[in-house]
């Protein structure tokens, strides 16, 4: 027997939506088999203000963990967008775990294998939760991919958690836009040299200060 799905959906559809009510039944056969635990519902004729936050331009509008669907979905495709959600988790579980017994240098071996891994450490940097022998484990990782293109890639992400309400996570992504190694993230530090703590402040100026040096 699987265990219970820990995994939501939020679901935007209109009144008059002609392919609304078959997703809302694919979406409610998962959720009476286990396979999600609950859907969000929202009309967004009743709040337009919801449509406006995620930028929906049509519906029905999906979003089941990272993922975001739009029109005629089958089971099929809705099922698979569940199991990498789950995947997502446990790899994300996975290298908390290692990272909490500093066990970072072989995190950077199964990242160098497959690139796109570096997203779950993303999600432990992002996670006010991730205690601090991860977020160490995690300085380590960024270090060994700095200066790289993977590193560039998520620079507007990082640049994103410069808004974070921790103040450990902006001081974070201050630093870790210095490994991008991109001019283009001076613009995003500059937008926050007047943050609300000191060090975060001073990490943010460390940073411009290093890609100011850079020649492109």
């Amino acid at each position: 027997m699987k265990a219970p799905s820990t995994f939501s959906a939020t679901l935007l559809l209109s009144t008059h939506c002609p392919h609304c009510s078959s997703l809302l039944e694919s979406l409610s056969t998962l959720v009476k088999s286990a396979e999600l635990r609950h859907i969000h519902i929202i009309n967004i004729e009743a709040a337009p203000e919801i449509a406006q936050k995620y930028a929906v331009r049509s519906v029905p509008w999906l979003k089941i963990g990272d993922y975001i669907l739009t029109g005629v979905q089958d089971i099929a495709a809705l099922r698979q967008r569940i199991e990498w959600t789950k995947n997502k988790a446990e790899l994300v579980g996975k290298f908390d775990l290692m990272l909490s017994n500093a066990q970072a240098y072989q995190v950077v071996e199964i990242i160098q294998a497959d690139n796109s891994k570096l997203d779950a450490i993303l999600q432990l940097l992002e996670d006010p939760a991730t205690i601090m022998s991860s977020r160490i484990g995690i300085g380590v990782i960024m270090e060994e991919f700095a200066d790289t293109k993977l590193m560039q890639s998520y620079r507007e992400r990082l640049e994103k958690l410069l808004e974070a309400k921790e103040i450990r996570i902006r001081a974070d992504a201050a630093h870790y836009l210095s490994l991008t190694a991109s001019r283009q993230a001076i613009v995003a530090l500059k937008k926050h040299r007047k943050d609300d703590n000191a060090d975060v402040r001073e990490i943010i100026e460390d940073s411009i200060d290093v890609l100011s040096e850079l020649k492109t």
